[in-house]
Parts: C-alpha cells; sequence; structure tokens
C-alpha cells in the first residue's frame, strides 16, 4: 500500500487558514455555533509561478466549470450530491446482488466542454448493509446527505492530513477526503467490520456508511461519508491516544486538545465504567486483528444539563450506535476538584496500517525519541495494550470496587 506516492490528488490546499476562535477534530459541530465549530478563516494563496492557482481550489474550479472563487465550493458540493443521487437511482433501476466488489459508477459532462467528471461509488451492498446494522435508513441517509446543500457551504481543513472536510445539513455525516492507501484499508477491511457491528452494537468505532472516488481530468479525489462523532456542541475537544510524543497543544490557539491537556480523570458509576472498558478493550481488540494502529479516542466535553438519564439512553438521538456515544459523567481535576459533565465518545483515525514506512519510522523514534517518550508509531498489538491501559488508569469509578480483570488477551491483570 505503501509502494505508491501518497500525494494529495489536487495538490496543496488552497489556502493558509488562521484559526478562528473554535475547535475541530475527527467530527464536526452541526449547530456552526458558541465557538466549539471548528471554522477555519479562509485567507487566497498567492498564484504560483505559471499564473494559475494552486491546490484544491483547481480541482473544485475544474470540477464547477470554473467561476468565481466564492462559489466553486457550493457548486462542487452540489454535483458531488447530485452524482451520489444518481448512484442510488442506478441501483435502484438494476437491483443490487449481495458482491463484496459492487461498485457503481456514474460520469457527468462538465460545462464549457471541460473533462467528463466520475464518481464510483465503492462496495454498494455492503455499504448499504452497514447503513442497515446501524440502525439507519436509506431515506433518512440519503435524505440528510442529498435534500439540502452541505452545511456552510464551506470547505473546513482540519488537523496534520489537511483533509478537505464537508458535513451534512443536519450535522450527522461528516465527508472527508483521505489518501489512497486509507482508502484501500477501508475497502479490504469492510465484510469485517459489518460483522463486528452486527455483533457489537455497542461500539465506540466510528461508522463509514459511503466511500467514494472522484475523478475529474485524470486527477482523483476520495472521499468517505462517516458517522459525525460530535452531534452536539462541545467546548472542548480532546483526541487521546495514550502517547506522550507531541502530544500537547497551545490551549490559546483554540484547537483540538490532546494527552497531554487532558490533566482529568473520567468518572462514571461503577457498572457504566465496567461497560465503557469492555467497549474500548473490544474495539482495540478488533482493530488490532485487522492490523490497524495509530487511533484516537475523540472526547467532547460539554456543561452537564443537570438531568438524569437512563442507564443506556443515548442522548445524542439519530439513527442508532452505541448507547455509550454520549453520556452523563464528571470529570476529577488534579486537585480533586470534579465537574459535572456530558461526555461524546468516538473512537477514530482507524485506517493506517502497519506498513514498512510505519516500521522503519517505529524504529527510528524508538532509537532517539522513544528513549524518554510512549511514540504513537507502535505495531498493532502493543499499541491496542497501551490504548486500553490508558483508558484503564483515565477512567474511573465513582462507587463501587475497582476493576481488576477484563477479558483482554495479553494484558494480564489489570
Amino acid at each position: 500500500l505503501e509502494s505508491k506516492r501518497n500525494i494529495h490528488p489536487l495538490g496543496a490546499p488552497p489556502y493558509r487558514t488562521e484559526r478562528a476562535s473554535g475547535k475541530m477534530g475527527g467530527a464536526v459541530d452541526p449547530n456552526g455555533e458558541n465557538g466549539s465549530n471548528g471554522k477555519f478563516k479562509d485567507v487566497p494563496e498567492e498564484d504560483d509561478e505559471d499564473g494559475g492557482r494552486r491546490g484544491v481550489s483547481c480541482g473544485l474550479s475544474l470540477g464547477c466549470g470554473g467561476g468565481r472563487k466564492v462559489d466553486t465550493t457550493q457548486q462542487f458540493a452540489a454535483r458531488l450530491q447530485r452524482m451520489i443521487l444518481s448512484c442510488k437511482a442506478m441501483q435502484d433501476d438494476q437491483g443490487l446482488r449481495f458482491r463484496i466488489f459492487d461498485n457503481c459508477t456514474v460520469a457527468e459532462k462538465l460545462e464549457d466542454g471541460g473533462p467528463e467528471m466520475v464518481l464510483q461509488e465503492s462496495r454498494c451492498t455492503l455499504f448499504r448493509k452497514l447503513r442497515q446494522v446501524s440502525g439507519l435508513t436509506e431515506e433518512h441517509f440519503y435524505n440528510s446527505m442529498c435534500s439540502k446543500p452541505f452545511s456552510g457551504g464551506k470547505v473546513e481543513v482540519s488537523g496534520k492530513s489537511g483533509s478537505i472536510f464537508l458535513r451534512s445539513h443536519d450535522g450527522e455525516f461528516v465527508l472527508k477526503t483521505i489518501e489512497e492507501h486509507e482508502f484501500e484499508v477501508l475497502n479490504s477491511m469492510l465484510p469485517h467490520m459489518m460483522l463486528y457491528f452486527e455483533q457489537n452494537q455497542d461500539s465506540l468505532l466510528s461508522r463509514f456508511f459511503g466511500a467514494y472516488a472522484l475523478t475529474v481530468g485524470g486527477q482523483t479525489l476520495r472521499i468517505i461519508c462517516m458517522s459525525n462523532v460530535l452531534k452536539r456542541p462541545a467546548e472542548r475537544i480532546y483526541d487521546l491516544k495514550g502517547t506522550t510524543e507531541d502530544r500537547w497543544v497551545d490551549p490559546k490557539k483554540g484547537g483540538v486538545l490532546k494527552d497531554k491537556n487532558f490533566t482529568y480523570t473520567m468518572l462514571f458509576d461503577f457498572d457504566r465504567r465496567k461497560e465503557i472498558l469492555q467497549v474500548i478493550c473490544d474495539d482495540s481488540d478488533f482493530l488490532d486483528s485487522v492490523g490497524v494502529m495509530d487511533y484516537s479516542l475523540l472526547v467532547g466535553v460539554s456543561p452537564s444539563k443537570g438531568k438524569k438519564k437512563a442507564p443506556r439512553e443515548v442522548i445524542n438521538g439519530g439513527y442508532g450506535g452505541s448507547s455509550m456515544s454520549c453520556l452523563e459523567g464528571s470529570l476529577r481535576k488534579l486537585d480533586g476538584e470534579v465537574e459535572e459533565v456530558e461526555l461524546q465518545l468516538g473512537i477514530i483515525d482507524f485506517l493506517q496500517c502497519w506498513t514498512p514506512k510505519k516500521i522503519a519510522a517505529h524504529w527510528f523514534k524508538k532509537s532517539t525519541i522513544g528513549c524518554f517518550q510512549e511514540i504513537d508509531t507502535e505495531p498493532p498489538a502493543k499499541y491496542r495494550q497501551r490504548f486500553y491501559k490508558y483508558f484503564l488508569t483515565k477512567i474511573e469509578a465513582t462507587t463501587g470496587r475497582p476493576i481488576r480483570s477484563i477479558s483482554f488477551e495479553g494484558l494480564g491483570e489489570r
């Protein structure tokens, strides 16, 4: 998978970004308000030496038939929605057979004699089954995705990957561009993921509901549709891996915070804590079995609304999913002060395989910064053990005896 150059098909990002007040991780605040939406202020780049705009703007303008800079993103999103609906119509007309490799391809000619725009929806039957397993109806999915323009009509760039993010108008789904090797990993693990979700409805793994390859003029943009982990506004967002390498962010910059910023302990009642730890244990065990690593737990923190919830009630509503994705709990600070909060939880970014490139990075870091830091590049088995043990110390019970053992091969006594 690493033998090909992983270059963004549309080049460098079209804007340099100046972070506004807000936070953003592997999820998007649906409201676009209160400083938690992760908005970025767009600042156009200068023309390159050849007199053309660099990066994604070239691809978006191409995909929209040119036009003003302010309109291209909205036109691109509208065209993408139209082609997704065309794929659905083709599947409805032809009918679906249960096959693993059933891709659907539609093409649309651009205005002004431009190149053809081709959208391939990958693994149609498996994704439809995965939506069904997650309690998501086809009507709900396509209404959220295509009945109205993507929220705000903006492209948002977040994190080190420089991925492009779009969200559905109701905030339920996030569309994100990924690299080719991640796209291949998702397609290969999809059958296993479907079976896992059938047996583990409470999994905290972010659900994938579609994968698309959009080709314009010989260049391909790979897009995935996934559930939005943070469906409700979050005051603070933490991305937690259980590592210490480059895991501190200046809070004043308004970004997603990391492990060294999380100086708290999450508190739940004894039974709830046991359930959460068992789910994290099972999820990380599954990710190890399919050979991926470098994932993290996204934690959205909001002030508690002061209402008592039923033990297994899904606070964030929607189409099903884990009963532990949004919970009432507490955060205990280092000085012992306890804060009542609402916590949104989800495991994200689990499309990185243990490749030769990762192995080389592991041994380089291990002999250097690994002498005094917990490095993030570890084999899947080592990564899952450390991931689980980290949350074993970060999630405690408010009542009852401590948990001494959860079935997790290779970890030993807790």
